[in-house]
């Protein structure tokens, strides 16, 4: 079973991680044996490095680091970055590349003494490929620092979608994060964001903001208030940030924003800017297969692997506030309907591009050397031929896309879109090519609409109503169920 975030807690302040690359701060010129286990997978110790760096990498990617808390900050000399503050007094820097290149630091004594890539960094790098990439192939791998610049870099867009998940994903052990629960659902902790009033009123304030989602909203200066005096909350030129200082210190100031905008409004608006954020990734996607890649270079930003891997992370967040913010108060019906539509309506959006979306474009595209149909075609990507997954896949990337989640919701909660639902299902069969071997996504929905119409129609002492059967070559159906 995976560790809480309590428990991970007790093993703080530990100098030794408890992988194999020994002492967390070792440099000592021992050779490791054999390929280290990574988040990502087995690593081999590189080539061509002196034995004191070539541990710097082992040692770090064997590590058993925790990071507490990941946050975006804006500096006026030195621009945007993300702070991923461990569980000790290190911290690692990412820089946004397109204001300082390809920029990491760490604040540990080693790294600032030397500026050579330390074992938190090359911890830190093995965990975001690990829970942010598109799953690598199997076998081991090898790091330089060369590669940690360049990938840690890459996957600044990928950290901003991601921020208040990190910690819970990072914090989790490499078995946890290999290993399947019985539902195959993901294993580690939901995210924490709301466990401090000071991250309930940035919840509060942020429903201001269209845009900005709850974790990644800081009015500038909304630290959370050290003083004793009146004075000391208010900042200058800046209401909200004054609000927020008065709600974190004032216990009738937060209780009076809480009567105002209550837990059901927070969250209609944080579901509705994850929604939009979905939209965006499809119209990012539909812009490069329009346009090619911006400003004529050979990036692939917003190509189908890419939007693939964004629509899951969007649907993974959707369904880990959604049961964050159930267990931090209960959420009302509707609220909760509203979820189950944004799954089914991205769901069916991608049921929409079953086609190769680079069959006539306008512009010249160079395929790569046994690039896979799948990477033509958004829902064979998503739905009809994913990636194989392997041990080091994360869990938010094995399942059967949306449908497993949909399948723990309670019926009550999309029974009101069965009649969406049999359509989408009439639909992936009608351009199913082999009927003799459905999608796991086409057989498990064809399933939850087949259980629910049974329980539905169930025979009562009352009344007995005829039960309708649903199978893979029966005529569209059409019925409205109460």
């Amino acid at each position: 079973m995976p560790s809480t975030r309590s428990q991970r807690a007790r093993g703080r302040g530990r100098g030794r991680g408890r992988g194999r690359g020994g002492p967390t701060g070792s440099t000592g010129n021992t050779a490791s044996v054999g390929p280290s286990q990574g988040h990502s997978g087995p690593v081999d110790e590189p080539q061509g490095m002196s034995s004191p760096s070539a541990n710097q990498v082992t040692s770090g990617i064997a590590a058993d680091f925790v990071v507490d808390r990941v946050r975006r900050h804006e500096s006026r000399n030195r621009g945007a970055y993300f702070a991923f503050q461990l569980d000790r007094p290190e911290s690692v820097r990412i820089f946004d590349p397109a204001e300082r290149g390809q920029h990491v630091e760490c604040t540990c004594e080693e790294f600032q003494s030397s500026q050579v890539i330390c074992i938190h960094i090359y911890w830190l790098f093995d965990g975001l490929n690990s829970v942010l990439q598109t799953p690598r192939a199997p076998g081991t791998q090898t790091v330089s620092p060369g590669d940690v610049l360049t990938q840690i870099s890459a996957l600044y867009g990928l950290i901003g979608s991601r921020l208040s998940l990190l910690p819970s994903l990072l914090g989790a052990t490499r078995d946890e994060l290999s290993s399947d629960t019985d539902d195959g659902m993901d294993a580690v902790d939901s995210p924490a964001f709301f466990d401090t009033r000071a991250d309930q009123v940035r919840d509060m304030l942020s429903v201001f903001d269209t845009a900005t989602l709850p974790e990644d909203y800081d009015p500038r200066n909304a630290s959370t208030p050290a003083g004793n005096e009146q004075q000391d909350l208010y900042v200058p030129n800046n209401l909200p940030a004054t609000i927020f200082q008065m709600a974190v210190r004032d216990e009738k100031v937060f209780e009076s924003l809480r009567d105002v905008i209550t837990h059901d409004i927070c969250a209609n608006a944080h579901f509705s800017k994850l929604r939009t954020r979905a939209r965006e990734a499809f119209a990012r996607l539909d812009s490069y297969i329009e346009n090619g890649p911006e400003d004529d270079t050979e990036t692939a930003d917003h190509d189908i692997p890419q939007c693939a891997t964004m629509l899951r992370i969007i649907v993974d967040q959707i369904c880990q506030f959604r049961d964050c913010r159930e267990s931090s108060g209960p959420l009302s019906a509707p609220v909760k309907r509203r979820v189950a539509e944004i799954l089914v309506e991205i769901f069916q959006e991608v049921c929409n591009r079953n086609e190769d979306v680079y069959y006539r474009i306008g512009w010249e595209r160079e395929m790569a050397n046994g690039e896979p149909d799948r990477n033509r075609n958004l829902y064979a990507y998503l739905i009809d031929d994913p990636p194989r997954s392997n041990s080091s896949t994360p869990n938010w990337m094995k399942d059967t896309f949306i449908i497993d989640r949909l399948g723990q919701m309670p019926a009550d909660e999309w029974r009101h879109l069965i009649e969406r639902l049999t359509s989408i299902v009439d639909q992936m069969r009608e351009r199913m090519e082999d009927e003799d071997d459905p999608p796991l996504a086409y057989t498990k929905l064809e399933r939850i609409i087949q259980e629910y119409t049974l329980e539905a129609f169930e025979p009562s002492s009352s009344s007995v109503q005829r039960r309708p059967t649903l199978g893979s070559h029966r005529q569209s159906q059409r019925r409205r169920f109460e």
